[in-house]
C-alpha cells in the first residue's frame, strides 16, 4: 500500500508557485520501508521525497515528527495522508487552491474507498460494500454542512488534511502522545484548533482513496474499531465533564434496542446494515469499558500487510 501511496504521489499535478516536498516518516524500531521509497525515486512529476525514522512508538509520535521534519525545511503548510491511501491526481491542486480561496488555517476533504480486491469472500465483500456506503454519506453530509469557510459538524482527520505549521510552531498545538495507541489524536487537534477560533474550511472535491485490506473487512475488526474509538473519545467526554457518565444511562439502552433493530433488518436489508450493526454494538462496549477505567490500544499491533 505504501508503494501505491508513493505512485499516485508521483502521478500528480502540482499546484503553482508551490515548492512540493514528500515525506514518509516511518515508525519503527529499524527502516523496514526505506527500500520501498528509494525505488520510487525519481517521481515522475520532479518533485522530491525525503525519508525519516521514527522510532518513538506510537501514531502521534509519528505525526509530530511529520511536523518538526516540515518546520525545520521552513515549509508553511503540512500536508497529511495515510500510508493506505491514494491520493487523485488533481488532490494536492485542489487543497491548495482551497487553502488560497479561505481564510482556513487548517482544512479537510473527503476519504474514498478503492475498489474491493480480488479473492475477498461473500461476507468481506459485503463490509467492503458496506464501509464504501458509510463513506458516501460521510461526504454527503460534509458537502451539505462545512464550506472553504467553516466545518460545522465535519471533523477533520489525518486522512486527508493540510494545515498550516504555525499550528505547531507559534501556537504549540501538537499531535496528543499520550494517546500513542488509541487513535484520536487528530480529532483532539482540530478540537484544540477551533477552540482557539481559528478558521478551518472543506474541501468538496479534493479526494483521497483508502484500500481496506482483507484483514479489516470482518466484523470482528470493524466491532473492534468502534469500541476502540467509542472507549477514546467518552474518555476524554468525562475528563472534561465528569457529569456526562450518567447520560449513559439513556444512551446505552437506547442503543441496545437500535442494535437489535438493525441486526433484525440484516435479511431485509441484504446485509446492508452489518456495518452499522458492528458499529453500534462496538460504541455500546467502548462506552462501557471506558466507564471501567479501560484504553484503547487499537493501533498497538499493526493490521493490514
Amino acid at each position: 500500500m505504501l508503494a501505491e501511496l508513493i505512485r499516485s504521489w508521483g502521478q500528480m499535478d502540482l499546484p503553482e508557485n508551490c515548492d512540493v516536498r514528500f515525506l514518509i516518516v516511518e515508525n519503527d524500531s529499524q527502516p523496514a520501508s526505506r527500500g520501498v521509497v528509494e525505488a520510487a525515486e525519481p517521481l515522475g512529476n520532479g518533485a522530491r521525497i525525503d525519508y525519516v525514522l521514527e522510532t518513538e512508538p506510537g501514531i502521534p509520535f509519528g505525526r509530530n515528527r511529520a511536523a518538526r521534519e516540515a518546520i525545520a525545511q521552513g515549509a508553511d503548510l503540512l500536508a497529511f495522508v495515510d500510508d493506505d491511501d491514494t491520493a487523485a491526481r488533481d488532490w494536492l491542486v485542489r487543497m491548495i487552491d482551497g487553502y488560497r480561496r479561505s481564510e482556513a488555517v487548517l482544512l479537510g476533504a473527503p476519504l474514498r474507498i478503492d475498489p474491493s480486491v480480488e479473492g475477498l469472500s461473500f461476507w468481506e465483500r459485503l463490509m467492503h460494500d458496506n464501509v464504501g456506503a458509510r463513506y458516501r454519506k460521510k461526504e454527503e453530509r460534509a458537502a451539505a454542512r462545512a464550506t472553504l469557510h467553516a466545518t460545522n459538524g465535519t471533523t477533520i482527520v489525518t486522512n486527508n488534511w493540510l494545515g498550516e505549521t504555525s499550528l505547531f510552531s507559534r501556537e504549540g498545538i501538537w499531535f496528543d502522545e499520550a494517546t500513542r495507541y488509541s487513535g484520536g489524536e487528530d480529532s483532539k487537534f482540530y478540537d484544540e484548533v477551533r477552540q482557539k477560533d481559528f478558521r478551518t474550511g472543506w474541501v468538496k472535491d479534493a479526494y483521497v482513496y483508502e484500500t481496506v485490506p482483507k484483514a479489516r473487512l470482518t466484523f470482528g475488526y470493524q466491532y473492534g474499531r468502534a469500541r476502540d474509538q467509542a472507549i477514546t473519545h467518552f474518555l476524554r467526554k468525562i475528563e472534561e465533564q465528569p457529569m456526562k457518565r450518567w447520560g449513559l444511562l439513556v444512551s446505552v439502552p437506547a442503543k441496545m434496542v437500535g442494535a437489535l433493530f438493525l441486526a433484525v433488518a440484516l435479511p431485509f436489508t441484504r446485509g446492508g446494515t452489518l456495518l452499522e450493526f458492528a458499529r453500534t454494538t462496538g460504541w455500546i462496549a467502548g462506552r462501557l469499558g471506558a466507564l471501567m477505567g479501560r484504553r484503547s490500544k487499537h493501533y498497538f499491533n499493526t493490521t493490514g500487510h
